[in-house]
């Protein structure tokens, strides 16, 4: 099922163009070839200049992370900030966002696939909340070479879909959000379907009344699946607000492109929240007392599903550490679609389901 309420391939780039690192490994080129080529086209279709977008080659998938922090750190720039499509709270960097872009495949591993893959997502993400610049993991783990083919849109038994364009749109929404952000406007259509004026329909616990009113609370939601996540998201609203913790005014939401992005919108956020900063210290952008993440994860072809889970749950934990902001993660990760719904509380069949929002608020208290 790994195509469950997929976002839009296509997207529209703002006044300022950005600049866009892509890096690939050489092994296995007739798959990474076609990825490669497919984010190329999805983001000079989206209207990013060809020459804005740069193409760095390493010789296995797992040098990828090395590389992109050596190019990133010898990429940083002097330009004034306010001439950046988003403030990077470290340093500002030549490029906006990086895809990372390779294949590991089970069949060609010859020791532990599974900690080698591990250990480029978790490597991967580290780097997003070191440096601040969203980059989109796409580096496949496949069973086979023929699943690597189907990844690619090239698939000799089932064609499949040029994942290439995923991250390509990927890789823009990351540069969106984090321009929002900075620009203090958020993704608002969440708040369409609930009636302000309404009662909640949480009572609220008497012994929550002494919590501080009018929290300043980040929802990051993963745009994969949202017939899942946004019944997460409604309640956890649901909750913030009916407790007092918060005000629909005071919440803030922010569309991810998928759950591995997740920890890195988190992390920018906790990071420009941070007073430790003195470069953000005139800063007008909102500073938040919690941040949320809102995503699932349904098992499809590969292992791919519980390697970016166990790796978001690590970064999250780290990132609660790193700042002294409340980052909770309520990333589902689930064996089938009927086993999501339960947890996002959608009845399945004759059984009702228990919405995690109630889990992921009570982590703040």
């Amino acid at each position: 099922m790994p195509y469950v309420d997929a976002p839009k391939t296509q997207f529209k780039v703002g006044e300022i163009n950005p600049k866009i690192l892509i890096v690939a490994a050489e092994a296995n080129s007739e798959i990474i070839d076609e990825l490669v080529s497919g984010t190329i086209d999805g983001l000079t279709k989206s209207g990013v200049l060809a020459t804005n977008i740069v193409v760095e080659k390493t010789p296995q998938p797992e040098d990828i992370p090395a590389a992109i922090k050596s190019i990133i750190s010898s990429n940083i720039t002097s330009s004034n900030p306010q001439a950046r499509i988003y403030t990077n709270p470290v340093a500002e960097c030549l490029y906006d966002a990086v895809v990372a872009i390779g294949a590991l495949i089970e069949d060609q591993v010859e020791g532990d696939f599974d900690a080698l893959s591990m250990n480029s997502y978790n490597e991967v993400l580290d780097l997003v909340v070191e440096t601040q610049v969203p980059i989109i993991m796409g580096i496949l783990t496949c069973r086979d070479y023929e699943q690597g083919l189907e990844r690619a849109g090239i698939g000799r038994v089932v064609k499949g879909a040029n994942h290439g364009y995923f991250w390509a749109t990927a890789a823009l929404s990351e540069i969106q959000v984090r321009g929002m952000y900075c620009k203090n406007l958020s993704d608002t259509s969440i708040f369409d379907s609930i009636n302000k004026d309404v009662s909640s329909t949480t009572t609220a616990d008497p012994s929550l009344a002494a919590i501080s009113k009018n929290k300043k609370v980040a929802i990051a939601c993963a745009q994969w699946n949202m017939e899942i996540n946004s019944e997460i998201v409604l309640k956890l609203i649901d909750l913030l607000v009916s407790s007092g913790y918060s005000s629909y005014d005071s919440i803030f939401v922010y569309s991810a492109a998928g759950s591995f992005e997740l920890p890195g919108i988190a992390s920018y956020l906790a990071s420009m929240s941070s007073s430790g900063l003195p470069q953000l210290a005139n800063s007008e952008t909102t500073k938040f007392d919690s941040i949320f993440c809102v995503g699932s994860l349904i098992q499809g072809g590969t292992k791919h599903f519980k390697f970016i889970g166990d790796s978001v749950d690590i970064s999250i934990r780290k990132i609660s550490s790193l700042f002294d902001i409340k980052c909770v993660s309520g990333v589902l990760i689930c064996t089938s679609l009927d086993e999501a719904k339960y947890h996002a509380g959608i009845t399945v069949g004759d059984k009702p389901g228990q919405n995690i929002a109630i889990n992921l608020f009570d982590q703040i208290n």
